[in-house]
């Protein structure tokens, strides 16, 4: 009977990677932009935004393991000094884009 040793096998790590929108806008009615970075294996895409005033309206895209520890898949929000602020995670590729769902 053919006996194997831990040697005899060949582990090969399996790395998940995804595509997200990477950029920033401050001014109310312009975008992210079309730039895409591939992100490492855990990494998920985010989408962070603060409205303050009547145009600035800052918007921050890209991908993040930390920043989607405890947000995956879903939205954060908070105020800080009066100002709304939104954090949110997703694991599809360029899920991050403003207008998406759950990126409102």
């Amino acid at each position: 009977m053919p006996t194997s040793n831990p040697g005899d096998f060949v582990f090969l790590p399996v790395c998940f990677s995804i595509v997200c929108y990477n950029g920033l806008k401050v001014i109310q009615g312009t975008s992210i932009g079309d730039n895409t970075v591939t992100c490492g294996s855990a990494a998920q895409c985010y989408n962070m935004s603060a409205q303050a005033g009547q145009y600035l309206d800052v918007v921050k895209a890209g991908c993040s393991l930390w920043r989607c520890l405890f947000a995956s898949n879903r939205c954060i929000s908070t105020t800080f000094q009066k100002i709304p602020i939104s954090m949110c995670c997703c694991n599809t590729d360029r899920c991050n884009q403003g207008n998406a769902v759950g990126f409102e």
